[in-house]
């Protein structure tokens, strides 16, 4: 009865978790959807008023060429009501509010209203900010309220100048109404609302009335003073819109009037000012219930389900045990039979060096080639009677000889290591000794050897015997490669690092074939039409690895391989 209580209480428990955390889950992401909408708002907005006010702009700066206008400006009033009509004209085609002329004086002298019985004609706006910033030749954006419509609208001025004199000043008014009404364009829905803040923190666009010519930021008596004195709102004073902000999920929220809103806000590209939206999340919560509903019907279901399979299944747990049991056994077994075959497969490689010696030469071929070139070489000597050069010819030849004996003792690498010599030796008379013994090779080849120019103070711990005997495998190997080939070119590059050497040969040759990677230092394994033994590039990993260095090789991106040696330029203290 206990037992069956405390699942009771978990299942609860694990249901009521479920639901905070579904309730958490939806709000988010009902908020993000919000606020991605705010963002996608607001940015068609910008947009929109953007192009608009770029529009607008233009219309000063076309004036201030007209020339007409200029003649006018300058003083020749016989003009008059042709420039009046014009800037008529001009105003109905562009949809703006107002254009009108002022002079030096800051007097308007020619208006697109001239008809109307409150035109602009004979007014002064010199005390107006956009008037004083034109005429001192600046393209001006100037947000106030019409001294006689008291209409808000955003003013574009520019000067008009007659041989290099400012003489006067074009003024367009746009009322910023037009963007309120123009609902449609701005993609706004009932459930969102906007406004455009200007830089001293007032509202001079909004969709909500209430919100126009205030401010959700308080003034002080300083900020108050300054925003009279320069009169962009004639007498009227921004009054405070109470809000509270607080942070919901790593998104800003704002409560205003009594309602939740997520916020969105990007600058004005020409004018300075920020646009917002606000986008209303007050049902947000409301909204998760009918989640709530539907993850409490499915975590019913699902716990039905699962305990009817739970209890279903609950006879097979020991039969499940014994399956695992013989599944570990399986599993042991199998690991033991790939040891045994891998141990007979190595057998079998063994086994088959003996029948193999025939076909030694593949080890011996180069010191043999290189034999060869100087007993021809002695003959000539021996004609010649140059008996100094000779002697050493025959010095060389007895050095290849035994090496040709090391060489085929070098079998039994492939089956047992031998115990290693390793001394400092430097690498520069390693190589030119290797490049020696294959010069026959790659002369045959028609091979162009670039001499390696490395330092004689770069040294490596190696088997100096074994080592040469590493270098001319892979040099002939590069050799025989490049078979076939229009540019036959061999180099060699070096870097020294703290305590390793690298060493590469680099050929420009076919490269290796992609299949062919995997295998490459395996024993047996050749890609030699001429049917090799297939141990010359496992006898050498062999051993460079016995100097506890790398053989590796990659393709080159110009074309050809390279095989690349790791060696350690000091001695290594190893536990035997």
């Amino acid at each position: 009865m206990f037992s069956f209580s405390k699942r009771i209480i978990a299942v609860g428990l694990l249901l009521i978790l479920i639901l905070v955390v579904t309730f958490w889950v939806g709000r988010a992401h009902d908020i993000d959807k919000a606020t991605v909408q705010a963002q996608g708002q607001v940015t068609q907005l910008n947009n929109y008023i953007d192009t608009e006010l770029v529009r607008f702009s233009a219309i000063p700066q076309l004036l201030t060429y007209n020339l007409l206008m200029i003649d006018f400006v300058s003083g020749e009033h016989q003009h008059y009501n042709a420039i009046n009509n014009y800037l008529a004209d001009i105003q109905q085609a562009s949809g703006s509010s107002d254009i009108f002329v002022l002079n030096t004086q800051g007097e308007v002298t020619a208006s697109s209203n001239w008809q109307v019985d409150n035109t602009f004609l004979g007014s002064n706006f010199a005390f107006r900010p956009y008037f004083k910033r034109a005429f001192a030749g600046e393209k001006v954006a100037y947000f106030a309220l019409g001294m006689r419509s008291k209409e808000r609208g955003i003013y574009f001025s520019q000067a008009i100048y007659h041989e290099k004199k400012a003489v006067g000043v074009v003024v367009l008014k746009v009322n910023v109404s037009k963007f309120e009404n123009d609902r449609e364009l701005l993609n706004t829905s009932m459930a969102s609302h906007f406004y455009l803040q200007l830089a001293d923190d007032v509202i001079a666009m909004s969709d909500v009335q209430a919100w126009r010519l205030n401010s959700f930021r308080k003034f002080d008596i300083t900020q108050r003073r300054n925003i009279k004195l320069r009169r962009a709102y004639l007498d009227h004073q921004p009054t405070y819109i109470e809000q509270f902000q607080y942070t919901s999920e790593g998104v800003m929220h704002y409560k205003i009037d009594n309602k939740l809103y997520v916020s969105a806000a990007k600058p004005l590209r020409y004018f300075s000012a920020n646009m917002y939206v606000l986008v209303d999340v007050t049902s947000v919560n409301p909204a998760q219930l009918p989640r709530l509903f539907w993850a409490s019907i499915i975590y019913g279901l699902v716990t039905i389900i699962g305990y009817s399979l739970l209890a279903r299944f609950a006879g097979y747990k020991k039969l499940l045990y014994s399956r695992h049991s013989l599944e570990a056994k399986v599993i042991e077994r199998t690991q033991e039979l790939e040891k045994a075959q891998v141990a007979l497969v190595q057998s079998a490689k063994l086994a088959t060096i003996g029948q193999l010696s025939a076909g030694i030469n593949h080890e011996i071929n180069q010191p043999l080639s290189a034999i060869n070139t100087y007993l021809a070489s002695a003959k000539r000597l021996l004609a010649k009677g140059n008996t100094s050069a000779l002697g050493e010819s025959l010095v060389v030849i007895e050095g290849l000889v035994n090496r040709v004996h090391q060489i085929v003792g070098q079998l039994k690498h492939f089956s047992k290591p031998s115990k290693m010599q390793l001394r400092p030796y430097p690498l520069a008379g390693l190589v030119n000794n290797a490049l020696m013994i294959s010069s026959a090779q790659l002369k045959q080849d028609n091979v162009q050897v670039e001499p390696p120019q490395f330092d004689e103070t770069v040294v490596v711990w190696v088997d100096s015997l074994k080592f040469e005997q590493v270098l001319v495998n892979l040099i002939t190997n590069a050799s025989q490669a490049m078979n076939g080939a229009i540019i036959r070119n061999l180099s060699f590059q070096l870097e020294c690092f703290e305590e390793r050497v690298k060493l590469s040969i680099l050929d420009t040759g076919s490269g290796i074939e992609q299949h062919a990677f995997g295998n490459l230092f395996e024993p047996f394994y050749s890609t030699k039409s001429s049917k090799g033994l297939g141990l010359g590039l496992s006898i050498s990993k062999q051993i460079i690895d016995s100097f506890n260095g790398c053989l590796s090789a990659h393709n080159r991106v110009e074309g050809g391989a390279e095989f690349i040696i790791s060696l350690s330029n000091r001695q290594e203290n190893k536990d035997d």
